[in-house]
């Protein structure tokens, strides 16, 4: 189980991670938060991360990063209780549909741990938008 921390948590997207070796400026902000704060990963961030590996060299490289150098944070039936909060929510402002599946999860893990997310993906500003205690922060390239 992950133990309490009073370093902030910033739960890192796909969506900024992809553009982290390639993108000067996300590169300075995502180390800034990792001075401040605990980068995370989840079982969610991790495989749409491995997803767009390019090789196994990739593959290994992203498995080691997200594994073992992020602060983990599990999958437990609080999380699902979250998804069901947050889809449930998503339906009363009339956009059901307006966040995909692992967005959701993210988030759920998000809220049930206290951490922002970290991304570019509108998705998150959907979700925020019916549930407004997700903390979220949009880093796009520059």
């Amino acid at each position: 189980m992950t133990e309490p921390s009073i370093r902030p948590r910033y739960l890192i997207d796909q969506s900024v991670m992809s553009h982290f070796r390639t993108n000067p400026g996300v590169k300075e902000k995502v180390n800034k938060l990792a001075v401040i704060g605990a980068l995370c990963s989840s079982a969610v961030t991790m495989d749409e991360a491995r997803f767009s590996a390019r090789n196994r060299k990739d593959l290994a490289f992203i498995s080691e990063l997200y594994g073992s150098v992020f602060l983990w944070l599990e999958t437990d039936d609080r999380v699902e209780a979250e998804v069901a909060r947050i889809r449930t929510a998503l339906w009363k402002i009339g956009a059901g549909r307006g966040a995909q599946t692992t967005d959701v999860q993210i988030a759920a893990v998000a809220l049930r741990y206290g951490a922002t997310v970290v991304h570019n993906d509108g998705d998150f500003m959907t979700i925020k938008r019916a549930v407004p205690e997700l903390n979220q922060l949009r880093i796009a390239p520059n």
